[in-house]
């Protein structure tokens, strides 16, 4: 059990770099749609080839409308990340999201939306939400947020709201592929139909914008220097592979906690360090205490 326990955080630390190296990918490139679409399709081609080896290719046309849209709202909320990232910073484009998670997995639970089991919302659990928002709080907003003039803040507060929503989005998402996974009996079946359909999504968003792909061209010639920026897709597939292969053995709540420590650890050493090449930003003591109160919240949310 202790050491199935690593695997949760380093897939955390996994995901936790792919925002980082997606957005870098976008910076080559130049196409927030195209390095989207090459996340998917890497994530596409790893999921697609590990069900064909475990369980066989089969889908079955089957159930509500809703139980198909997980891939679009998927390409959503990765595109708005990659978007978030040379905006807000590492540790912002992590806990914005966190926190839209887990406002909208707890209405999913009380109301049971999408077919989720219905779960009550206790006092205890608000709290847990009222803690992940203070943690949120102490995380974003600046020591020196005064002196910022009021146009760039109400732009930085549009920017964070995105993040908020990609995260519900997410919630959605997470909620819409565990049904999906029901009807086809298998939860990777139904990831890979979720990354391949976005995938489809976005490519087509890309020739309906009539995006040059010269640039993906040109960012292939860079050499074994950017290796790691293709990894993008592989990272999120690999968590989705790691979670339907762990979720019978230590349970969905520790999955999502441990995958959130390694997300948040990385995400603050990203940010501290510019690591992958982003923007060193130091994470004041401000912040570390606002992770630690968010994560706090989440381990009440999810296991009281």
């Amino acid at each position: 059990m202790s050491l199935l326990i690593l695997l949760p955080i380093g897939m955390g630390l996994l995901l936790g770099t792919q925002t980082a190296i997606n957005s870098r990918l976008r910076a080559f490139i130049g196409s927030p749609y195209i390095a989207s679409a090459i996340s998917f399709t890497v994530g596409t081609l790893f999921l697609l080839s590990l069900t064909a080896i475990k369980e066989g290719l089969h889908l079955s046309i089957s159930g509500p409308f809703w139980a198909w849209l997980g891939g679009l709202l998927g390409t959503i909320a990765l595109t708005t990340n990659i978007l978030l990232f040379p905006k807000l910073g590492s540790v912002q484009t992590a806990v914005l999201p966190i926190f839209g998670q887990i406002f909208a997995s707890l209405i999913i639970d009380q109301y049971g939306l999408f077919a989720s089991v219905q779960t009550k919302l206790t006092w205890i659990k608000l709290l847990g939400l009222l803690l992940v928002l203070a943690g949120v709080l102490l995380t974003v907003v600046e020591k020196n947020s005064s002196n910022q003039r009021p146009g760039h803040v109400k732009g930085l507060l549009a920017w964070q709201l995105a993040g908020i929503l990609a995260g519900m989005l997410g919630a959605c998402q997470i909620a819409i592929n565990g049904h999906l996974g029901q009807i086809q009996h298998s939860s990777l079946v139904a990831a890979s139909y979720s990354f391949a359909s976005g995938a489809i999504i976005l490519w087509l968003v890309c020739l309906f914008k009539r995006h040059s792909f010269t640039s993906v061209k040109a960012t292939f010639e860079q050499g074994p220097r950017y290796w790691w920026i293709w990894l993008g897709g592989f990272f999120g597939a690999l968590y989705v592979f790691g979670s339907a292969f762990l979720v019978t053995k230590i349970g969905t709540s520790q999955i999502v906690i441990f995958a959130l420590f390694g997300q948040l650890s990385a995400s603050a050493l990203i940010e501290h360090f510019g690591l992958l090449e982003s923007q060193p930003k130091p994470v004041h003591f401000q912040k570390i205490c606002g992770l630690i109160l968010l994560f706090i919240g989440v381990i009440i949310t999810k296991l009281v």
